[in-house]
């Protein structure tokens, strides 16, 4: 299995480039074509070409894995490998020229869903994240692991809302104002990716955020574990990357955000 895996590591790794080199040349165009999933969910002709060209590599290099996108939705192989992809993560800091975006591509045991290798790329910040399960995490070429703050007040958090925010805006409100008066301050980047990546190197101690789908974690959630994070839901259970609720932390704050979030999660939303 360690060589299935590695030579599907390999061959993405030099391969996402030319993927993050069309998304970077489509962002400088002017006319963007723009459509809304939802209230809040966007999608653009960037996304769709991107995502084509990450499952024709897969389906052309690795015809009897099976695929799951946020686009295409589910593709079923034998191979006992599924592909998760999320060709554009941060579409609407895309849209508005932001830079924080990225492009997310994991493979998980198809049987578990336990995500194996994890690949993220932020085609703007000039640089990338990824791991194998086993074999550490890694910013390019570098080895990287969360922080040791050990206390909320010395900690910086990052958190994201969710596309039907307006289920739950009070709950998520009362997470808000809970951390923020316990720690050093909360950020948002509008990228779950960039989030946990950024967890897995040090930047943040903690990152937490309902309604979540697979491509937000499979990736990014192996390089947090690989860089010796902790990930749970936010009510404790353990982490699948089916659950919308996601807590990744440096591990030694996990249990006062725990403490923080219990009886406030809202089940009926999520």
């Amino acid at each position: 299995m360690q060589s299935e895996l590695l030579d599907r590591s390999y061959h993405f790794l030099k391969f996402l480039p030319t993927v993050a080199d069309f998304l970077v040349q489509k962002h400088k165009e002017s006319g963007l074509k723009v459509d809304e999933k939802g209230l809040y969910n966007l999608v653009t002709e960037a996304d769709l070409k991107a995502e084509s060209m990450i499952l024709d590599e897969i389906q052309k290099n690795y015809p009897t894995d099976g695929i799951l996108s946020e686009e295409r939705g589910k593709i079923e192989g034998k191979s006992g490998y599924t592909w998760v992809v999320d060709p554009l993560d941060g579409t609407t800091n895309y849209t508005h020229g932001l830079p924080l975006y990225g492009i997310s591509v994991g493979v998980v045991e198809t049987e578990t869903m336990t995500p194996l290798i994890g690949m993220v790329f932020f085609p703007e910040l000039n640089t990338y994240y990824h791991a194998i399960k086993g074999q550490g995490a890694f910013r390019e070429k570098t080895p990287i692991q969360v922080s040791k703050t050990p206390s909320l007040k010395d900690s910086l958090f990052v958190t994201g809302f969710p596309y039907d925010r307006n289920l739950s805006l009070d709950t998520l409100m009362q997470y808000y104002k809970s951390i923020l008066q316990k720690s050093r301050g909360i950020r948002r980047t509008g990228a779950a990716t960039l989030d946990l990546c950024w967890l897995a190197e040090g930047k943040f101690e903690g990152y937490y955020e309902l309604g979540l789908k697979p491509w937000d974690m499979a990736a990014a959630g192996l390089v947090v574990l690989e860089a010796k994070g902790k990930i749970t839901s936010m009510d404790g259970n353990d982490f699948s990357i089916m659950n919308p609720s996601l807590l990744a932390t440096n591990g030694l704050v996990h249990e006062y955000l725990l403490a923080e979030f219990e009886g406030q999660i809202n089940r009926v939303a999520y």
